[in-house]
This record gives structure tokens, C-alpha cells and sequence, in this order.
């Protein structure tokens, strides 16, 4: 993916959901790991500690488009 993309990605779902979805690939990159190598991994610890600072910074973004909570952005 490259910056337009991203761009547009951005547009589309606005900033917040973009970096709801990091944070929860960073969350589930964390359990994955989690599961391979065990809690002392230094991998689990960068993505779970990525995934809270993802989430921080959520709460201090404003919506730059229309957020739907029925918006399924998992795709689960």
C-alpha cells in the first residue's frame, strides 16, 4: 500500500477507524505471537505495547468522516 492509498483508505473511513484497524492488527499480532513464542517474546511486548499507544492516541483523535458502528472494519 502506498500514501495515496492510504490517503484514500483515510477518506473513506475516516482517521479514527484507520487507526482503530492498526490497533487491532497490532493487538492480534500480540496474541499470535503470544501463542508461538510466549510472553517473554520481545515481539509480543512491541506489538501489544503498539496496540495500547494506538489506542491512546484514539481517544484523543476527532472523527474526520461519518463513523457507522455497525461498520464491520474486522471484517469478522
Amino acid at each position: 500500500m502506498n500514501q495515496d492509498e492510504l490517503e484514500a483508505l483515510v477518506d473513506e473511513l475516516g482517521l479514527v477507524s484507520v487507526v482503530s484497524l492498526l490497533a487491532t492488527i497490532c493487538h492480534d499480532k500480540a496474541q499470535q505471537t503470544l501463542r508461538l513464542k510466549g510472553k517473554d517474546a520481545t515481539l509480543y511486548t512491541a506489538w501489544n505495547k503498539n496496540a495500547f499507544l494506538l489506542r491512546q492516541l484514539m481517544t484523543r483523535l476527532r472523527p474526520t468522516a461519518n463513523y457507522d458502528p455497525e461498520l464491520d472494519l474486522t471484517g469478522d
